[in-house]
C-alpha cells in the first residue's frame, strides 16, 4: 500500500524546486506512476513518482532531451531527483486532458497515427533495447504470435512504449501532447503501431484501428505489411491481464469501458485476428 500522501508529494516537489506549489490535482489514467498537476504560479506542472529502484526513472530521463523535435506535443524536463516521498521528475504540464469520452474514436486515430510517425523518426540510439519477442505461452494465441513474429519487421526505431489514448492529451477533438515516456525504448515500430490499434478496438472500433494505420502509414512514408503479426504478439501480451486496465479507462472518463467489455472486446478480436 502507497502510504504517500498528495500532500507529501507535493511537498517533496517543492524541496525539490526550492519554491512554493499549489496542488491542482491528481491526475488519473495510469496505474504506474503517482502523478499529480500543480501550479508555481507562473505556470503548471506535473510531478510523477515512481517505486523506488523502477528503471522507468531513468528510461524516462533518457528519453525526454530527446523530444524537441516534437515541438508543443511533449513535455520537458524541469527537475529530477530521490525525494523523502521517493523518485520524483517534474515535467511541463502540456494543456488540455483526456479525449472526452464521446469524441469519436476516428479523430482520435487520425490524429494518433502522424503524432506516432514523429515520435518514430526520433534517434533511439543509446535507449534500452527489445526486440518484444512474444510471450512463450501456450495456446492458439501464443503459437500465432510465436509464428507471425518469425517475418516481422525488427528494424529499431525510438518507440513510446505505451502508446494509448489514455497517454494522450487533448483539447477539445485537436490531439494536444502525448505524456507517460516511461517506457520509451529502441525496439520496432510494430510495438508501438499494434498497441494503438488494440486500444482503439478495446475503445470499441475496429474501423478505428484501421483509420490509425492508414493515418500513421501516410505519414511515416511506409508501409506495415506485418501488422498482424504485431497485433498478434500484443494481444498474446495482453490477454492473461486485459481485464486489469478498466481502471485505467475509468481514470479517462470511460467507466463504460468495464473489464466485461474489455475481455469481450479483446476475445472478439483475438478471433478476427486468428481467422
Amino acid at each position: 500500500m502507497d502510504t504517500v500522501s498528495t500532500a507529501d508529494l507535493v511537498h517533496a516537489a517543492e524541496r525539490l524546486l526550492d519554491r512554493p506549489l499549489r496542488l491542482v490535482r491528481p491526475l488519473t489514467g495510469g496505474q504506474h506512476a503517482r502523478t499529480v498537476l500543480v501550479s508555481d504560479g507562473d505556470r503548471q506542472l506535473v510531478l510523477r513518482r515512481f517505486p523506488p529502484d523502477d528503471d522507468a526513472v531513468s528510461r524516462e530521463l533518457a528519453v525526454l532531451p530527446r523530444l524537441d523535435p516534437l515541438g508543443p506535443i511533449a513535455p520537458r524536463l524541469v527537475a529530477d531527483g530521490e525525494t523523502p516521498a521517493g523518485p520524483l521528475i517534474v515535467t511541463t504540464a502540456l494543456p488540455g486532458g483526456p479525449p472526452a469520452p464521446d469524441l469519436d474514436p476516428i479523430v482520435l486515430a487520425e490524429q494518433m497515427g502522424p503524432a506516432l510517425a514523429s515520435i518514430h523518426r526520433l534517434d533511439p540510439t543509446g535507449l534500452p533495447d527489445e526486440d518484444r519477442a512474444p510471450t512463450s505461452d501456450v495456446g492458439d494465441l501464443a503459437a500465432a504470435a510465436q509464428s507471425a513474429w518469425q517475418g516481422a519487421d525488427l528494424a529499431r526505431v525510438l518507440t513510446h512504449g505505451d502508446f494509448w489514448s489514455g497517454n494522450t492529451v487533448w483539447q477539445g477533438d485537436r490531439l494536444a501532447g502525448v505524456v507517460d515516456w516511461s517506457g520509451a525504448m529502441s525496439a520496432p515500430r510494430g510495438v508501438d503501431v499494434a498497441w494503438c490499434r488494440q486500444d482503439l478496438v478495446l475503445l470499441g472500433s475496429v474501423t478505428a484501428a484501421e483509420r490509425f494505420t492508414s493515418a500513421y502509414e501516410r505519414a511515416a512514408g511506409v508501409r506495415l505489411p506485418d501488422v498482424r503479426a504485431w497485433d498478434l504478439v500484443a494481444a498474446a501480451r495482453a490477454d492473461p491481464y486485459v481485464e486489469t486496465w478498466a481502471p485505467n479507462y475509468d481514470g479517462i472518463g470511460r467507466p463504460d469501458v468495464t473489464s466485461v467489455v474489455i475481455r469481450q472486446r479483446f476475445d472478439a478480436w483475438v478471433q478476427r485476428l486468428l481467422g
